[in-house]
């Protein structure tokens, strides 16, 4: 009897080790990766065309703009490199085609949720200011915190993150997160007929990202 309640005893003390070693180390669930509209998964080393999703605006892709006379700058000088980060009213319009960069440098697929650095590309080389980042943070109603491509290399404003919108479309919105775990999204904002991207005030922006065939070679971004 004594040799039972031993053998007992000891299974129930393997059966709890076994839980308490599963339990510390199974890993966290994996992060969704992002599909483009073809329905593949957004890679390092492709680029992108940003535009908005299907049903849920007019308009076209992300692109340049140049900066406005009133509230946003004195005007922009530089009209081959313009900084602002807008929309394209045109509907035919697929904008300009994005590199998207995460924060782990040998992460090569896109995920939900994830800290990346998204660069406008630059055809020619002409252009220093292609990345992304937040100016004005947090910004008001009259006067919000838009997007540019005037970002630094390792800046906390340049870091943003794709969150899903909508499964059945596969559309998508950006959200940018100062703080751990608090986050705005990216809409538009109709400022003296452009559609600027800004943080919190403006309508949403859901999109989907078309995949450029026309990609060459991501060195020389």
């Amino acid at each position: 009897m004594k040799n039972v309640v031993f053998l007992i005893s000891l299974v129930h003390l393997l059966l709890a080790f076994s839980s308490s070693t599963s339990a510390r180390t199974t890993p966290n669930p994996l992060l969704h990766v992002v599909y483009d509209t073809n329905g593949d998964i957004l890679r390092t080393d492709a680029r992108y065309f940003v535009v908005v999703a299907p049903k849920f605006g007019a308009g076209g892709g992300v692109t340049r703009g140049p900066w406005l006379k009133a509230g946003y700058g004195a005007g922009d000088a530089n009209f081959v490199c313009p900084s602002l980060v807008v929309q394209s009213p045109l509907d035919a319009d697929k904008g300009v085609p994005v590199f998207f960069k995460p924060k782990a440098p040998k992460q090569v697929e896109i995920t939900e949720s994830t800290p990346l650095n998204i660069r406008f590309y630059n055809p020619i080389g002409v252009c220093n200011n292609t990345l992304w980042e937040v100016e004005g943070y947090p910004g008001t109603s009259e006067n919000p915190a838009f997007l540019s491509t005037n970002g630094k290399t390792g800046n906390p404003s340049t870091w943003f993150q794709i969150k899903k919108f909508n499964d059945e479309l596969n559309a998508y919105r950006f959200v940018f997160c100062p703080i751990k775990e608090t986050c705005d999204e990216i809409v538009i904002n109709h400022f003296k007929g452009q559609r600027l991207l800004t943080v919190r005030f403006g309508y949403r922006f859901p999109v989907v990202f078309v995949k450029d065939t026309h990609y060459g070679i991501n060195s020389i971004i």
